[in-house]
């Protein structure tokens, strides 16, 4: 099974943090708009004048040996 990966800019402190949800980002990071984000689709990204938001999957040795390419539509993150 597949994990999903929420990779988060700050714009404002430059940092670049990896979550495996948007509640993990809503308790770390102080102003972040979870309550909107939430909603929306996120496997375009998203971003605002502090955040970017871009999804990818964390790839085991098992899913590239098989080809399987992080970020790409041809492998659809599940929920887990």
């Amino acid at each position: 099974m597949s994990r999903k990966v929420i990779h988060l800019e700050n714009k404002t402190t430059s940092e670049h943090k990896y979550y495996g949800s948007l509640v993990a980002i809503w308790k770390d990071n102080d102003g972040f708009p979870y309550h909107r984000v939430k909603r929306l689709n996120l496997s375009q990204g998203w971003e605002n004048e502090t955040f970017k938001i871009r999804l990818g999957v964390l790839l085991t040795p098992s899913d590239v040996e098989a080809g399987i390419k992080n970020g790409t539509s041809d492998f659809p993150c599940k929920n887990s």
